[in-house]
């Protein structure tokens, strides 16, 4: 089986197979039947292993030279001149230290100044979760343009790192099919979790021009009502006292000087 032959692969940097089991917590007799196929790990065994070895879960059921190829890229053994296939792309960076991510799932309600609009937050609602070992997520935009009325809706998916205490979230914009925004974030302590700081990375949906913004990130809990978040998103005046002070101050009044970014070339 894949799987046994790609434990076996794994086991075989580790100085020995006593030892992993110590790391991972699992008893040397089970793990034996694993790595000789006649038994697969539960659902938390396999967690427990991958994450020992950092490893997706799904990666484990690949054929095992596609599993080998990867490991090989991974570890910097490939030739030099060794070119990484498709799937290989970021796959060291995504998502980085899942473990450590999990403690950031649920929902959100981002903020960021409005470049289409100015003088005004954009809020937003944003969903952090699990789903095939990655951290993923989605982001919808609900706005209407306090000058014409019109409703602009905008839907992103993207995947989430976590690496040295900072999480990187790369979306990609699906209606438009014209957009990718980037975002860095951090926690406003290690302790705090409820507010995450950074900056964000995008196109003004108006304009269609590049901008910069901080942004911040209030958690708002695991099981929500959707349409309730939902009826939150949208266009606040920085002066109209609907966006919570404590964002305001992190925000800042003004957004970062984006003349530079919309230079004609």
């Amino acid at each position: 089986m894949d799987i046994a032959q790609n434990l076996r692969l794994l086991c075989s940097r580790e100085k020995s197979i006593s030892e992993v089991c110590r790391a991972i917590g699992i008893n040397r007799q089970q793990f034996s039947k694993y790595l000789s196929g006649a038994s697969q790990p539960s659902a938390y065994n396999l967690n427990q292993i991958c994450d020992h070895f950092s490893i997706r879960s799904a990666d484990l059921f690949l054929p095992a030279d596609e599993f080998a190829g990867r490991i090989e890229f991974r570890s910097g053994r490939a030739g030099k001149n060794t070119k990484p296939t498709s799937s290989q792309l970021f796959r060291r960076a995504f998502p980085g230290d899942r473990k450590g991510l999990t403690r950031y799932l649920g929902y959100y309600v981002t903020h960021c100044h409005s470049f289409s609009w100015d003088g005004y937050i954009l809020r937003a609602v944003s969903w952090l979760y699990e789903q095939d070992g990655l951290i993923c997520s989605k982001t919808i935009e609900r706005t209407h343009d306090p000058d014409e009325g019109n409703l602009f809706l905008s839907k992103y998916d993207g995947q989430v790192s976590l690496m040295g205490n900072r999480i990187f979230v790369v979306e990609y914009q699906g209606l438009a099919d014209d957009a990718i925004v980037e975002t860095v974030l951090y926690p406003s302590s290690r302790s705090q979790l409820t507010l995450l700081r950074g900056v964000t990375f995008g196109l003004s949906s108006k304009q269609r021009k590049p901008y910069v913004s901080r942004c911040v990130w209030k958690y708002i809990g695991s099981n929500i009502d959707i349409k309730t978040a939902l009826k939150s998103a949208g266009l606040y005046r920085i002066d109209s006292g609907h966006v919570d002070p404590k964002v305001m101050r992190i925000l800042g009044e003004r957004p970062f000087p984006n003349e530079l970014l919309n230079q004609e070339f």
